[in-house]
């Protein structure tokens, strides 16, 4: 399993460190119960109000072998700056006063009612990370997928980690992604925080559904995340696109029609330049993880594996690295041509 820097945080660490009385890290655990994406997103605070402005390296410095008394020119990384911008979740529970004043705890009815608004803020953040764009849509960020949507490099350098996986309808993509400081990373408007912040704006009265409206008093809860994304260094993720779903219903078949996944796999490591400086992971949607959980009781593949963990739950792997599901990988692409 590739090293975790300790700098890397997580939404639970930094959940941990802002929350002692654990309201905060509960929210978090389920988020993450939600979408398992959002418990290996790195996240960082941001340098500006609204986003994080970084510097990315483009091209490496000249060096040169040098003899004794010759000297050596200087040299200096090729760099340039850009600032990524960071969007705003919202949402507003509304509960009747009457309704909670029938629940023996009130409190534990509250969080109950309201937490379809936690699953709805992560499944947007789960969606935006992949496919968020702010030139379509830009009150969100921008996500992995427009920076992987080329396949030749003349077009985009990031071309170069993009591994057409040859279907044409039906398609969907793996995801490998390396995440940390350094490589790429979510990230929170400074002076805010990271993951869902949760305000009891308290009993106010409102307005009903009705027309004229009538109007009761109701305890409202404010669920709140701001969220970017910053690809810093574009060679840490990998996309293998134009998978067709269609043929991953005969893995373990006799007549195999999927994709040769586990080849392109291979590739996708081999993209990337280190595995040791960040926190890896596999994305795919439920289509792809259950072909991959069928090729791993297969024991010729022997870098593919079912883990059981101690809460009863198993943990697929490939080459030591956990196979993610997150179902907000569509199988609805445009192919890459």
């Amino acid at each position: 399993m590739p090293t975790i820097g300790n700098t890397n945080l997580t939404l639970m660490d930094h959940a941990r460190r802002l929350d002692p009385d654990g309201k905060i890290a509960r929210i978090t655990e389920m988020m993450n119960e939600v979408n398992e994406i959002l418990s290996d997103l790195v996240y960082v605070e941001g340098n500006t109000t609204t986003g994080h402005k970084t510097t990315l390296r483009t091209g490496l410095p000249t060096v040169a072998w040098r003899q004794i008394n010759r000297g050596s020119q200087p040299s200096k990384s090729q760099t340039r700056q850009q600032l990524f911008t960071a969007g705003i979740l919202e949402g507003l529970g509304r509960l009747d006063e009457l309704l909670v004043n029938l629940a023996l705890d009130k409190a534990a009815f509250r969080v109950s009612e309201n937490a379809p608004f936690i699953e709805a803020i992560s499944q947007a953040l789960a969606t935006t990370i992949f496919y968020g764009n702010v030139e379509t849509n830009p009150e969100r960020f921008t996500g992995l997928t427009p920076y992987y949507s080329e396949l030749d490099t003349d077009d985009a350098d990031s071309a170069a980690n993009v591994i057409n996986g040859g279907g044409s309808s039906d398609l969907t993509s793996i995801w490998l992604v390396v995440w940390g400081d350094n490589t790429i990373h979510a990230f929170y408007p400074r002076g805010t925080k990271a993951g869902i912040e949760h305000n009891d704006l308290g009993l106010q009265l409102v307005n009903d559904d009705q027309d004229p409206a009538g109007q009761f008093r109701a305890y409202i809860d404010q669920f709140r995340a701001f969220a970017g994304l910053c690809v810093r260094d574009w060679r840490y993720a990998v996309r293998i696109c134009n998978i067709d779903t269609g043929d991953l219903e005969s893995a373990g078949d006799t007549e195999d029609a999927s994709a040769n996944i586990i080849k392109m796999m291979i590739q996708a490591l081999n993209r990337v330049p280190s595995l040791n400086i960040g926190r890896a992971a596999w994305y795919c949607n439920k289509n792809v993880k259950t072909a991959l959980d069928i090729k791993a009781y297969n024991k010729s593949n022997v870098q593919l594996t079912i883990q059981s963990l101690e809460n009863g739950k198993t943990l697929t792997n490939f080459m030591g690295i956990p196979i993610r599901r997150c179902d907000k990988i569509i199988n609805a692409e445009t192919q890459l041509t």
